[in-house]
């Protein structure tokens, strides 16, 4: 049972390293905009789908990573995925009973919200930069959002996580 356990938490680490992979691949300068948060739709569904397991600690580590990954201010995006994470694990019940058309909608607003937390909180630490493109970024998660959940649904049920 414990080999199972350690397979189980090694899957979920290898969801996030690759939407680490995929949320630092550079794009080309007209597709920038156009980067989906490939971390924060992983987080989102771990969190949706095994609150208990998932959740703020996760959130935590996963945004210290990306700020690492990024050479951004050590410990902005812990603390906005962190305040993610707990509203997500808060309401995960009402959240999961959506069909996946309107959590896609629900993920666009999120996302947004994510990137202009950053913004602000970069912009009164040091000079930041906001780009109206980064908003369709958050349109395109929202497109992604149910083949990311369907992926995701798929794996966790082959590897038998709850």
């Amino acid at each position: 049972m414990k080999g199972n356990w350690i397979l189980q938490l090694l899957m979920v680490v290898c969801t996030f390293l690759v939407a680490l992979v995929m949320e630092i691949t550079p794009w080309s300068a007209e597709f920038q905009g156009l980067r989906p948060s490939w971390l924060v739709l992983v987080l989102l569904y771990w969190v949706l789908a095994i609150p208990n397991k998932i959740s703020i600690g996760y959130a935590f580590v996963v945004g210290l990573i990306w700020d690492l990954s990024l050479g951004s201010i050590l410990g902005v995006h812990a603390l906005i995925l962190s305040i993610f994470a707990y509203l997500i694990a808060s309401n995960h019940l009402i959240l999961r009973n959506l069909s996946l058309w309107l959590q896609s909608m629900l993920v666009v607003i999120a996302v947004v919200v994510i990137h202009i937390s950053i913004f602000l909180i970069e912009l009164f630490m040091h000079s930041a930069d906001f780009s109206a493109q980064e908003l369709l970024g958050a349109v395109f998660s929202g497109v992604l959002w149910p083949w990311v959940f369907l992926l995701l649904r798929t794996l966790r049920r082959k590897f038998s996580l709850r």
